[in-house]
C-alpha cells in the first residue's frame, strides 16, 4: 500500500498525529512496526524489519524478521534507516543517515552519526611521492 508517497508493507501500525514525508518505506512482512503518537518522519526514511544477508550467503534458510518500536514524539532525519530489534523511547531524535539495527535508544535521546574527518592537503603528499 502506498499512502501520499509512503510505501507501507505488512503490519504497520502508527499512533496520532504520524507524519512523514514522501519518499519513505516502511517494511513489516511477517513482523510488525509500531510507531507512538506524534512521530515525525523526514524523507528517505527506511524502517525495515527484515535482514536477509544470512540467507544470502547461505548461512541461514530464512529471512531473519524482528519487530521494531518507536516510542511517542520521535523525529528521523532524512536518510535514516531503522531496522530490525530496534527500540527508541519516546522523545528521541535520531539525525540524518544514521542506521539502526537492534539498537535499544532510552527515552529523551539524540542519535547522530559522527562529524565527518577533513584531511586536508591528503592528496597533495600522495601525489608528491607519485611524482618522484
Amino acid at each position: 500500500m502506498i499512502e501520499n508517497g509512503v510505501r507501507i508493507i505488512g503490519n504497520v501500525v502508527y499512533g496520532k498525529n504520524f507524519s512523514a514525508c514522501a519518499p519513505a518505506e516502511f517494511m513489516a512482512k511477517d513482523s510488525s512496526i509500531i510507531i507512538g503518537d506524534d512521530c515525525d518522519f523526514a524523507a528517505f526514511v527506511t524502517i525495515s524489519t527484515a535482514d536477509s544477508h544470512k540467507r544470502c550467503l547461505k548461512l541461514s534458510d530464512k529471512i531473519e524478521r524482528k519487530p521494531i518500536i518507536l516510542g511517542d514524539r520521535v523525529f528521523i532525519g532524512t536518510g535514516a534507516v531503522i531496522l530490525g530489534g530496534t527500540e527508541l523511547g519516546h522523545d528521541c531524535v535520531i539525525g540524518a543517515n544514521v542506521v539502526l539495527k537492534n539498537a535499544k535508544i532510552p527515552p529523551y535521546s539524540r542519535v547522530k552519526v559522527a562529524t565527518p574527518i577533513i584531511e586536508e592537503g591528503y592528496f597533495v603528499s600522495k601525489r608528491e611521492k607519485q611524482l618522484r
